[in-house]
């Protein structure tokens, strides 16, 4: 009996350092990083209007900021917001008098970004949007904004890290505006800073 004790304490003995475990490395490399993203490009709205569809302007330029919270795997998890011009009708009654009309949006989606392959990305977004709109003629102004509470955006991105915190890239982006149903997409170039 005494022979099986000392027996099964030398197993033990042998196997308890191998159960324990050692210390983290202090120079670990960090696997959670954010990045703050400013993109810029052209933007291109899905013409529905029924009144000035002829006279509409539907490309302008777009803006967009990013900031996204990056764990180790392959999702990311951010909010986005920017600013885009939906259209502009400018157009001239019979006495000459020039009437003119904007849409613009704001933006504010939380957004989910999942790297397929290396550099490139799928995202998928949804949030609010500030709409202003803006109609001028006869001497008058007239501004007004309303909230848009169903909006989603779908992307795919090619990102290029050019050094440890500094990447480059590209996006192409549909955006859908609840409240008044109207589409756009974007084609945008932007400079990321991974902190």
């Amino acid at each position: 009996m005494i022979k099986k004790q000392i027996f099964f304490a030398l197993i033990i003995l042998s196997i308890a350092p191998s159960l324990f475990s050692q210390e983290k490395d202090s120079f670990a490399e960090k696997r959670n990083h954010y990045s703050l993203a400013v993109g810029f490009g052209w933007a291109h709205y899905i013409n529905s209007l029924e009144i000035g569809h002829d006279e509409a302007t539907i490309n302008s330029a777009g803006l967009s900021f990013r900031f996204f919270w990056e764990p180790e795997h392959r999702l990311s998890l951010g909010l986005e917001t920017g600013f885009y011009r939906l259209f502009k009708v400018k157009s001239k009654t019979y006495t000459d008098v020039t009437g003119q009309a904007t849409m613009s949006a704001i933006p504010l989606l939380l957004t989910v970004r999942m790297r397929i392959i290396d550099h490139f990305y799928l995202s998928a977004g949804a949030g609010l949007a500030v709409m202003f709109n803006k109609v001028t003629g006869i001497d008058n102004k007239i501004y007004s904004t309303i909230i848009s509470y169903s909006n989603y955006q779908f992307s795919v991105s090619y990102i290029y890290p050019l050094a440890k915190h500094i990447q480059v890239g590209g996006e192409f982006k549909f955006l859908n505006f609840g409240k008044t149903a109207d589409w756009m997409y974007s084609l945008q170039a932007f400079c990321a800073l991974r902190l």
